[in-house]
């Protein structure tokens, strides 16, 4: 048998609620969400590249934000090359 250790952690009190009703609902116990999530987050961040991992939170200025709400809101066609990137060939 595996050897037990605690960890102490602090997260915010919104990822405590969210774990918590993950749990209650599921039936499950916080330990062991909390080793499985830790064991897949340490197993992805060995197998992929770290351009696979998107940040969570993108900073801008105010004039990069608008130019970014602008290409949202009138998107450009795609290009030949990315039709047939994203169709495998």
């Amino acid at each position: 048998m595996a050897q037990e250790t605690q960890l102490s952690v602090t997260v915010s009190g919104a990822t405590r609620d969210k774990l918590d009703r993950f749990t209650t609902n599921r039936g499950l116990k916080k330990n062991y969400v909390v080793e499985q999530a830790l064991l897949f987050f340490m197993e992805a961040r060995r197998e992929w590249p770290d351009e696979a991992f998107i940040p969570s939170r993108i900073v801008l200025r105010n004039a990069e934000f608008d130019r970014v709400a602008r290409m949202i809101a009138k998107p450009r066609k795609p290009t030949r090359a990315l039709v047939e990137l994203m169709r495998g060939r």
